[in-house]
């Protein structure tokens, strides 16, 4: 028997992903864009392109999925339970399944971009239903009426359930920061 006929084969197509295709998501000041969807990989991974400006970084949350981070460019102060570590250019963090966690980006002037696996996917679809699409991952997040912004609020838990996901009080990590940290992430807030 050759190798070839002993080798395993599937029919589903290569993924490929070039930039100018890939659907970006506004949430809340971030922007996530999809590199590959559980669409591209069966459900197996979701790969996010994040762009992280100063004060942003996600709602405290948890997930029944692992998430992996890569710091490509800034840092980002990653929290967990009443750990508080920073990740800088080349970290790698990866970030168990239902661990509460957050990240922030508490530099005042330089954005942070970090490349993000999921494992198994989801995550993508969440911020597809979440988000607002824009052109691209560096387009300006544009202006959320802030009446929209609290009905968005309110939705969240449910709408993160769904995703295996559950959201935290927004002050769960407030202990691990400065006043003048707690400040940048506010003013990102439009507070």
């Amino acid at each position: 028997m050759s190798d070839q006929e002993s080798t395993s084969t599937t029919t589903r197509p290569l993924a490929v992903s070039v930039p100018s295709k890939r659907p970006s998501y506004v949430v809340g000041c971030d922007t996530y864009s999809f590199v590959l969807t559980g669409k591209d990989t069966a459900g197996a991974y979701a790969f996010i392109d994040m762009l992280i400006p100063p004060g942003g970084g996600p709602m405290p949350h948890a997930h029944e999925f692992e998430e992996m981070f890569y710091v490509i460019e800034g840092e980002v102060e990653v929290f967990r339970h009443d750990a508080r570590t920073t990740a800088t250019p080349g970290s790698a963090i990866n970030i168990p399944g239902w661990a509460p966690h957050v990240f922030k980006n508490l530099s005042p002037v330089v954005p942070a971009r970090l490349f993000c696996v999921v494992v198994k996917s989801g995550l993508e679809e969440l911020f597809a239903e979440i988000g607002t699409l824009v052109a691209t991952r560096t387009t300006p997040p544009p202006h959320v009426d802030p009446a929209k912004k609290d009905e968005m609020m309110k939705k969240m838990p449910a709408i993160a359930a769904r995703y295996h996901a559950k959201i935290l009080p927004p002050t769960t990590f407030n202990h691990l920061m400065t006043e003048g940290e707690l400040k940048i992430i506010k003013a990102a807030n439009g507070e």
